[in-house]
């Protein structure tokens, strides 16, 4: 083997290099990568910090929609209640049947009742049936307490009471007509 001669060009070149390149590797690692390393390592905190507001975000979302949904079953238990007080419409068929029921109840006796046409009254829609009975004073009065125990919003109007003539020993015998209406929202 030869000789390593310290004055070979190749060899002071090699070397020269070699240290040129430690030289860059140190200069890159120390000065010029390590803003990027810092960076890099700033945005990795960042990261993990936004990751834990999602997922708080995320928590409180699911808590905030939880509280949301158990407010609207609230809010609409609370418009069904209302609905029963003053429903947007009624079926003709319940109203009659609640009348013919109430009246049977308290012992009157509905001769005829017409379904009129819906009207409204200030900001409500009413619906109305024109009612014909007969029984006895008393009775038309249970009947009428009868049909304040409703939920619903109702009136009675243009209410008409003739006595009927005596018939074996009884005096108070009579037929009624009057209008019955009830209100639901427009």
């Amino acid at each position: 083997m030869a000789a390593m001669n310290l004055r070979d060009p190749k060899l002071l070149r090699f070397i020269i290099g070699l240290v040129l390149l430690a030289a860059l590797v140190y200069v890159y690692f120390n000065f010029i990568a390590k803003g990027t390393s810092e960076a890099i390592s700033t945005a990795r905190d960042t990261i993990r910090m936004k990751q834990m507001q999602l997922s708080q975000l995320q928590s409180q979302t699911s808590e905030d929609m939880a509280v949301m949904a158990q407010q609207i079953e609230m809010f609409q238990q609370e418009l069904a209640n209302l609905d029963r007080f003053l429903p947007r419409t009624y079926n003709q068929d319940d109203v009659l049947e609640m009348l013919t029921d109430k009246a049977a109840s308290s012992g009157i006796q509905i001769v005829g009742l017409t379904p009129q046409p819906v009207t409204t009254e200030g900001s409500y829609a009413v619906y109305s049936w024109q009612v014909h009975l007969t029984g006895r004073y008393h009775r038309l009065g249970v009947f009428f307490d009868q049909l304040t125990q409703e939920l619903m919003m109702t009136a009675i109007s243009d209410l008409n009471i003739q006595q009927l003539k005596a018939a074996e020993g009884k005096f108070d015998n009579i037929e009624a007509t009057f209008t019955f209406s009830a209100y639901s929202q427009p």
